[in-house]
């Protein structure tokens, strides 16, 4: 799923009403008149969407999708839009339908844009230091050293200064990556260190997101989907730890079987995250899971959601209230962990205002220097792989 911003460049005059809530799954009447004449042109990656209206006083708006995923509504009878940081390379399916007084959409018409780009896009690493050596914690370091042999001297991406995010032009640079994982921080995103609980700061990355930026929060950076207003203080990740740990004889493994065992679960195991990732039982659960640490000295830092801490209206059970609540899908636990409540690897799709992805990475075997080797390291590097380019297109 790719990402895009929408930005409203005309309203037709005489058509400002508000309409009911029209949910995305509600089926189309053919009763209803269409659009007619849509059509685009581009600029570089940005779109130019126009169409016609029969306007009558039974409508109140529009609808646009990209792929049929995640349809903006704007009251209105607008007949253009502009849509900024298109895919390149690929076919790109918009579709706009009629939004009407009583709750219906119109079938949709659909126009398939395909947009030649020839300029790399980038992914970043957001610096809150002047280089690598310079960072505080010697998982930080290792994450960006991998991230520069991996990113930056292939030419798939830059290190990108905290005082920089302002300034960043989607159309080059498609995701950032923020990891803080700092021994002794205590809970809160208040008190992110290294400038990252600035509020200038905290205001360009939300404006990031906003525009179509997307964000690969981990380890203690997950707090930052809270800081930026994408989910509330009340859905905030509050098991929290930072201390130095311990030794440890087991593996420490990723479940992405939610509810293993129960008639209710989550079988995320096949999704596209986890691909070329090794998966095998461990520990004698009864399920498979993804090796991430080895035995010895782990530090156990984690950042993640108990959901029994937060309360919902809607939904049957914890991860589908969740995911609901927040318009995510939940990804992984802890290896041990067959609740439906402890989330630690979460995708938060585009919502309203924020027209990026945001995913978050809180669990403590999401560690990158083990301090006497890991022998399922590339584990933790195949997974952030697997994120960052799915972020990056």
């Amino acid at each position: 799923m790719k990402n895009y911003a929408l930005l409203l460049i005309v309203l037709v005059s005489g058509w400002l009403v508000s309409c009911n809530t029209v949910e995305p799954e509600m089926s189309a009447s053919a009763d209803k008149k269409k659009v007619s004449n849509l059509h685009y042109t581009n600029e570089g990656r940005t779109v130019y969407l126009t169409w016609d209206i029969d306007a009558d006083s039974t409508m109140c708006g529009v609808q646009i999708a990209r792929n049929g995923e995640n349809p903006i509504n704007v009251d209105g009878l607008i007949t253009s839009y502009t849509v900024k940081h298109v895919t390149p390379n690929q076919d790109v399916l918009y579709t706009v339908k009629i939004r009407y007084k009583d709750s219906i959409v119109s079938e949709g018409v659909s126009v398939r844009v395909h947009i030649n780009y020839n300029l790399p896009v980038y992914a970043g690493y957001v610096m809150s230091v002047g280089s690598i050596a310079d960072l505080p914690d010697d998982d930080e370091r290792a994450a960006a050293e991998w991230f520069d042999r991996t990113y930056v001297q292939q030419n798939r991406g830059r290190f990108i200064p905290i005082g920089e995010v302002g300034n960043i032009n989607l159309d080059e640079i498609a995701c950032l990556w923020i990891h803080i994982d700092r021994q002794g921080m205590p809970l809160g995103w208040q008190n992110l260190t290294g400038g990252y609980s600035d509020p200038t700061f905290v205001s360009n990355l939300r404006a990031y997101v906003e525009e179509g930026g997307n964000l690969y929060l981990s380890t203690h950076a997950t707090q930052l989907v809270v800081a930026i207003g994408r989910i509330t203080e009340a859905q905030r990740p509050v098991e929290f730890s930072s201390g130095q740990g311990g030794w440890g004889a087991d593996v420490w493994t990723m479940n992405a079987y939610l509810g293993a065992g129960d008639s209710i679960n989550y079988d995320r195991r096949g999704h596209a995250f986890f691909e070329g990732m090794k998966l095998d039982y461990f520990n004698n659960y009864k399920y498979t899971s993804f090796p991430m640490v080895s035995a010895g000295v782990r530090e156990d830092h984690n950042c993640l959601w108990n959901l029994k801490d937060i309360k919902f209206t809607t939904g049957s059970n914890d991860i589908r209230k969740w995911e609901l609540a927040t318009k995510s899908t939940a990804l992984a636990t802890w290896g041990q962990n067959t609740s439906l409540n402890y989330l630690g690897l979460v995708d938060f799709a585009i919502s309203g205002d924020y027209r990026g992805r945001i995913v978050a990475m809180g669990l403590g075997c999401y560690e990158w220097a083990k301090q006497d080797g890991n022998s399922y390291q590339y584990q933790i590097e195949k997974l952030t792989e697997n994120i960052i380019e799915s972020l990056r297109k």
